[in-house]
């Protein structure tokens, strides 16, 4: 009787390329194709389930990549992430106390209570992308870098830094797409203010969970970098 054949991994080396050079190409070409005015009602259509798509990716390579052990702690910390963000928003919108004065346009849907559904997952993507890119400069510049960044406090003030450039690079871009609007001529200094205090907030919470610790997947960093390039091209328009 012959032993069953060991099952290849799920996730082999050129899967994993394969992955990096669609989310490369996908993101890309839709920077492209806003700049030269293609495809438009197309893009506006898969702009929710984009989000969304990008949100469940990362969450089951960084599951994957932390084991069954704590693939609970990373759930409720994933959904406590999206639940508390759909309502920090829900907030803000409403009362302008929170990012500034702004309003949702009708690009992301469906929404609920004046807030797209996928917001939270938005969000989520934030915090785990920009996780992996702290780690990879950590990792890469540990050594001859700020002694700060060597330090779990250090690491959560990056993480913040990373989310809070992110929103930089997309707001310009958010607005051309219709995702929102801002009711200022400007897109106002307290919309930052908040994206630091929460960005330090929620990636606290995720190093005291220990959920960040053991490395995050290098799909994360790339969903990062892809998704900037993505708003730079955009906002080329």
């Amino acid at each position: 009787m012959t032993a069953d054949p060991v099952e290849k991994p799920l996730h082999t080396r050129q899967t994993k390329i394969t992955t990096l050079v669609s989310l490369y190409l996908l993101l890309c070409a839709g920077g492209l194709w806003h700049v030269l005015g293609w495809f438009q009602p197309l893009m506006r259509a898969l702009a929710a389930p984009m989000l969304f798509s990008l949100a469940v990716l990362l969450f089951l390579a960084c599951a994957r990549r932390k084991g069954v052990a704590d693939s609970s702690r990373w759930a409720l910390f994933s959904i406590g992430v999206i639940v508390s963000a759909f309502f920090l928003e829900w907030f803000g919108v409403h009362s302008g106390k929170v990012f500034g004065p702004y309003a949702y346009g009708q690009v992301l849907q469906p929404q609920l209570l004046g807030v797209p559904v996928v917001i939270g997952c938005a969000w989520l993507t934030m915090i785990l992308s920009s996780a992996g890119v702290m780690e990879w400069l950590v990792r890469r510049f540990g050594r001859t870098g700020p002694a700060l960044f060597r330090s779990a406090g250090g690491q959560v003030i990056l993480i913040a830094l990373l989310m809070v450039f992110f929103d930089w690079v997309m707001e310009p871009a958010a607005v051309k797409l219709d995702y929102w609007r801002w009711l200022e001529e400007e897109i106002p200094l307290q919309n930052y203010s908040a994206w630091i205090i929460f960005s330090l907030l929620y990636a606290a919470a995720a190093l005291r969970l220990g959920l960040l610790k053991g490395g995050c997947p290098a799909l994360a960093r790339h969903v990062w970098a892809a998704q900037v390039i993505y708003f730079l091209l955009v906002r080329l328009r």
